[in-house]
């Protein structure tokens, strides 16, 4: 499989595992044969990018560490190619004062999510794991420029029908939820990159376990969904590797040739 130039990875459940979310950092969760797998994607000249719903904030320490400059962030809503930033959408002010008063109405907990800072209000009760770092703010203040806001349902069964004009919710996690442009998703950001990139879809491999993956699936040539992934992931792909806690990601990158043994 040596046409592939760009590889395009999820973060929660492909390169880090879900297990200890509560405790560790998304770092402390990154198998070491992951980190291994990037370095050797590297050296045989392919190009490593994350493709997440976090925002860059979050996922500053990891990137940092496997020496990744190249993110498409906020399920494709801020994108950066080497470092700089090519796209940043957000919501408009009356889109997120509906989505507040939608979810407050539901007393459903939720957070802010702008380009590198979450925020909560004071009163909010919002849980959230260890690589979230998130900033009280009074109780009715709004940030500036949302790209995004996160919620956690009870179970991973809810289904989330916001009733919001050009707003959708889209399950990133067994429970967790991100809120956002119905026209937004990983391939959407996907696209962007690779336009600058002057990269064809058909050179391009993607990683991911989540439903929010699947167009991101959809976009590139060829698609590996990991062990633990979503049954729905797992039925689009086009290869299912051993769980990322159990090697998955280099695994796959060996099994399918990526580089060698």
């Amino acid at each position: 499989m040596g046409k592939y130039k760009i590889a395009f990875f999820d973060v929660d459940g492909t390169l880090a595992t879900n297990t200890g979310a509560d405790e560790l950092s998304i770092l402390e969760r990154v198998p070491e044969s992951t980190k291994f797998a990037i370095d050797q994607l590297k050296s045989s000249g392919i190009r490593p990018v994350i493709a997440t719903g976090r925002n860059h904030g979050m996922i500053k320490d990891l990137i940092d560490a496997l020496g990744i400059d190249n993110v498409v962030a906020n399920n494709g809503r801020f994108v950066l190619y080497n470092g700089k930033v090519i796209a940043h959408e957000y919501f408009s002010d009356q889109q997120v004062n509906d989505i507040v008063d939608y979810l407050l109405t539901n007393n459903i907990e939720f957070c802010y999510e702008t380009a590198n800072v979450l925020y909560k209000n004071d009163s909010s009760r919002f849980h959230s794991d260890s690589s979230m770092e998130i900033r009280n703010i009074p109780d009715g203040e709004i940030p500036q420029q949302v790209i995004q806001m996160i919620f956690r349902a009870d179970d991973s069964d809810t289904e989330i029908d916001l009733n919001v004009p050009g707003i959708k919710a889209v399950k990133v996690g067994p429970t967790v939820y991100d809120v956002t442009a119905d026209k937004s998703n990983k391939a959407v950001g996907i696209e962007k990159y690779l336009n600058i990139a002057n990269v064809e879809s058909s050179q391009v491999i993607a990683f991911g376990d989540e439903e929010n993956d699947i167009e991101m699936f959809e976009k590139v040539g060829y698609s590996v969904a990991m062990g633990n992934a979503n049954p729905k992931v797992k039925q689009v792909a086009d290869f299912v590797t051993t769980n990322v806690d159990n090697n998955g990601i280099l695994n796959a990158i060996q099994k399918l040739e990526l580089v060698s043994e």
